[in-house]
């Protein structure tokens, strides 16, 4: 996700724009299930959409369009996560798309990079946390850069402290890019990552595993 190049289309206005979105992230629920994938990550209102009658009504073609894909994905057995953004009228979006699905299959990605730009860590992870079902974690200095998690000024061992107090057992994806890492051998910059992950997996001192 998102299924198009210029950013996801389920809130569209444009009606044949916004049904070819719902029907791409149906296929990618399909190939989910059929690759044993459980969850798919999604993205919401299209960034610079300013507030006024036309983003009221794309939101509400957003609505419409994950209660298609929750009932699709539910009898898929697959869930749907709402990645957070960069910008907080997205956000907004989101918690509002969160709270008017407050049950399975649509839960949170959360996404620290996208946060870190904003400033706001940790906050949407400890409002969402109980609705965590995977995360895109990677590092930054308040663009959105995919940096190796410590190599950026995000406070990890703040997130490792609100992390592992969840009741959370999925995956813990690094979505990294060895572009602007200082780590440019891709070996190095493979076992940097490793490193890093068995970092963030190790319970701080006083929780336990």
């Amino acid at each position: 996700m998102p299924p198009f190049p210029e950013g996801d289309q389920l809130f569209a206005l444009d009606e044949a724009k916004r049904l070819e979105s719902i029907r791409q992230c149906k296929t990618a629920i399909d190939t989910a299930l059929d690759m044993n994938g459980r969850i798919v990550v999604l993205h919401l209102i299209p960034y610079g959409i300013s507030h006024g009658d036309a983003r009221n009504r794309m939101i509400v073609q957003g609505m419409n369009s994950l209660k298609a894909l929750a009932a699709y994905a539910a009898d898929k057995e697959v869930k749907l996560a709402l990645e957070n953004g960069q910008r907080p009228d997205y956000d907004q979006v989101l918690e509002s798309c969160l709270s008017e699905f407050s049950g399975d299959p649509i839960g949170f990605c959360y996404d620290s990079g996208h946060e870190n730009v904003q400033k706001t860590c940790f906050q949407l992870l400890e409002k969402f946390g109980r609705r965590l079902l995977t995360v895109h974690l990677h590092d930054n200095l308040g663009s959105d850069t995919h940096m190796l998690p410590y190599e950026g000024n995000i406070d990890w061992d703040r997130f490792r402290k609100i992390f592992h107090g969840l009741d959370y057992s999925g995956s813990l994806l690094l979505e990294v890019d060895i572009k602007n890492s200082r780590f440019k051998d891709p070996t190095i910059f493979l076992a940097e990552a490793m490193r890093c992950a068995a970092r963030l997996r190790q319970p701080p001192a006083g929780l336990r595993a």
